[in-house]
């Protein structure tokens, strides 16, 4: 961005003075005490210093604590909503077909039928069955506002900041818990399918696949270039330092009661939402120019460059084509896709994203189901996935970026893509033994393998960012958002599916295969792409 704006510094003012509309510019017209040459003008940098009572990195340590506090409110909450949902389905089906296996009768059985029947009974392939669809299709539902919302939101970020788009977010998920909640609490009122509702959440904020790609976006803002990729892992990390804590607590809480973490996970949502005082809006970082809303008030000038394509879309007059406003902007918005193969190619990846994250939780009941433990026990076992990825994101891959660019001498760029694939390899060989694995120690082994590919898409980020314009970067994010959305639509169902049919035939690793396969041809993909000849001298003479 600071190359786009910065020819503002070369241009001198308008001699159209009627043109400026600035108060404060009208304040101090030059008359015959004014010097002959004009004070300098501050820089990007002190009007910066001068917005945000925040360093750098004093704002990007809110933003990790932001992210560790949100990931510890779905993490906690995770496990438990699946024993209730279970619980849930389990009552109802032994009401239907063996009544002798109930424990309580309907008016003595608590909120979520928990103690209704024995948790061992509900690991019976009928029940499994219905709690995998019921995911899998909770996971398509949360996905189609995203898909028609991501775009939107991505402008809205793009032209009236980031901040509040990630307030509403926020707040969106509290309600999204709160209704989970009513619906599994009044288990005797409500269809249990009625938390399919609760997708309607992302209405207001777009859904978890936004949220995400403009929390990445305001990291972008405020990062320089060459720290993008550690500050993306260190972020990715923080999320998962929550998946490493939570689920442990959340298991014990279990034990005594699955509602308490529920609840938890709420209030530490509400928690989340006190840290927005703290982050400033981060549109135009570096540069007062660019701030959400700002360019209508931008002085005019002699060589200044014209605003983003969406706003100066936003001057055609009313009476022009509503539908053809619209599509132009559309595509200004996605011209970037045209202008470089690479980026699209590198966007179809994050498909296989979504489908990582609908693996980790399938991999719950997967495990529950294979090994014939509790959910509280697989919520331990998961811990040593999760673990592995903390210690990945935090301290391997952060040393491994330094040593790669030191000993071979390779930019950020190369470093990120070569590291990308590396990771994604993983990810291919992880998640096949993990459809293998017979026992629990060959699982937690083959978990601990793809876990070290916990990297690839953050990776894969920080160097697609790299190959586009900094002002198109919201955007690349929401196309980003789109393929992740779309993964996570049909990607549930589908492993839903697999795994429905794996119970039917006995191969219950059969979703892994499938993930396995998906990621290889994702890795293809990568090694596909490259840099083209003298780009990256380029790019490192400009950082």
């Amino acid at each position: 961005m600071a190359d786009y704006f910065g020819r503002h510094d070369n241009s001198s003012l308008s001699k159209k003075a009627s043109t400026i509309t600035m108060s404060s510019l009208q304040d101090h017209s030059p008359d015959e005490t004014s010097p002959l040459l004009p004070s300098t003008p501050r820089t990007a940098t002190t009007l910066t210093q001068s917005r945000h009572w925040l360093s750098r990195k004093q704002l990007t340590l809110v933003l990790i604590l932001l992210v560790i506090l949100a990931s510890s409110g779905d993490q906690i909450q995770e496990s438990p909503q699946t024993r209730i949902c279970e619980s849930v389905m389990c009552y109802h089906y032994y009401e239907d077909t063996d009544p002798t296996k109930l424990l309580l009768d309907r008016s003595s059985v608590g909120p979520g039928a928990i103690g209704g029947v024995d948790e061992a009974y509900c690991k019976v392939n009928a029940v499994q069955e219905q709690l995998a669809m019921l995911r899998g299709y909770q996971q398509l539902l949360d996905g189609l506002p995203s898909l028609l919302l991501a775009l939107p939101f991505g402008w809205a970020a793009d032209r009236y900041g980031r901040r509040p788009i990630l307030a509403l977010g926020l707040l969106s998920f509290v309600l999204r818990f709160v209704w989970i909640q009513i619906v599994l609490w009044y288990w005797q009122s409500f269809d249990i399918r009625m938390t399919w509702l609760s997708t309607l959440h992302a209405c207001l904020g777009g859904g978890s696949a936004v949220i995400s790609g403009v929390f990445f976006v305001v990291l972008s803002d405020i990062t320089p270039e060459d720290e993008r990729a550690g500050v993306f892992l260190r972020a990715g990390a923080s999320s998962l330092l929550a998946n490493f804590f939570m689920p442990p607590l959340s298991a014990w809480l279990m034990t005594i009661n699955p509602w308490i973490p529920m609840f938890m996970g709420t209030m530490i949502y509400v928690i989340s939402l006190g840290a927005m005082p703290f982050i400033p809006e981060t549109l135009g970082y570096h540069d007062p120019s660019a701030r959400a809303g700002s360019y209508p008030r931008t002085p005019v000038t002699e060589h200044a460059p014209a605003p983003p394509p969406d706003m100066a879309s936003a001057q055609v007059p009313i009476s022009a084509d509503f539908a053809a406003r619209w599509a132009g902007r559309l595509k200004d918005a996605a011209s970037f896709l045209s202008d470089d193969w690479r980026v699209p190619t590198l966007i179809l990846p994050f498909f296989g994203h979504m489908l990582i994250g609908t693996a980790s939780q399938l991999l719950l009941q997967y495990m529950s189901k294979r090994y014939e433990i509790s959910f509280a026990d697989a919520t331990l076992l998961l811990s040593v996935y999760n673990g592995v990825k903390v210690l990945l994101l935090f301290v391997l891959l952060p040393y491994l970026s330094t040593l790669v660019m030191r000993s071979f001498r390779l930019s950020g760029q190369k470093k990120d893509l070569y590291l990308a694939r590396a990771s994604q390899l993983c990810v291919v060989v992880g998640y096949t033994l993990v459809g293998m694995s017979p026992n629990i120690p060959t699982g937690v082994i083959s978990l601990a393998i793809a876990s070290l590919g916990s990297g690839a898409y953050l990776l894969l980020r920080s160097f697609i960012t790299s190959l586009v314009p900094s002002h198109h970067v919201a955007r690349v994010y929401s196309i980003i958002t789109l393929v992740d959305t779309i993964g996570a639509m049909f990607g549930s169902a589908i492993m839903a599916g697999l795994f429905k049919r794996g119970l039917a035939i006995g191969s219950l690793g059969l979703p892994f295969y499938f993930l396995g396969l998906i990621s290889a041809v994702f890795l293809i993909l990568m090694c596909v792409v490259g840099l083209r000849p003298g780009e990256d001298e380029k790019h490192t003479s400009d950082t």
